[in-house]
């Protein structure tokens, strides 16, 4: 089991360098952690696109974190941000990969999609089946390491500078 999670503040979050966790005042958070997800698999709506989505990357869960944490929130959630596994699709904003990623995501998460996404149905367990139709769509999607995406990635440092990202 994975984490489907619909990145409200996506280009705010990466512009400012706040990245490693997302925190959440919801306890849903920690249902999905129990059942040790490996990956949080992100999701925005393309501008002028309501009702789809677009699948932007996949990040590798921590048990714990990565970077200093500044989070307002009870419920936080970590991820690897250095992680060669930590990905941003640089190529998944095609018309055709929308649809698809929409098409495989609509019928499962009807709910999430018709309260577009806020409060508790922007985060959700993705099953294994549904993992599998998402690891082989973006299987040949052109991909860079998450911190190429953040503007100032010199910002974002780890906690032990001597720590081996996750594998």
């Amino acid at each position: 089991m994975d984490i489907f999670y619909y990145w409200q503040k996506l280009e705010q979050d990466l512009k400012s360098g706040r990245v490693g966790y997302f925190a959440f005042n919801t306890a849903k958070i920690l249902e999905l952690k129990a059942r040790l997800p490996s990956r949080i698999w992100v999701f925005k709506t393309p501008r002028g696109m309501k009702g789809a989505v677009q699948l932007v990357g996949s990040l590798l869960v921590s048990d714990e974190p990565k970077v200093a944490v500044n989070a307002d929130h009870p419920n936080v959630i970590y991820y690897d941000p250095f992680s060669s596994k930590s990905v941003m699709f640089a190529d998944s904003g095609t018309p055709e990969r929308i649809q698809e990623v929409s098409g495989l995501l609509q019928y499962g998460f009807h709910t999430a999609f018709k309260s577009n996404f806020s409060g508790d149905a922007g985060l959700q367990p993705l099953e294994s089946n549904v993992v599998r139709a998402l690891e082989a769509m973006s299987a040949d999607w052109a991909k860079v390491q998450m911190l190429e995406r953040v503007q100032d990635a010199k910002k974002v440092q780890p906690i032990n500078p001597f720590a081996r990202p996750s594998s």
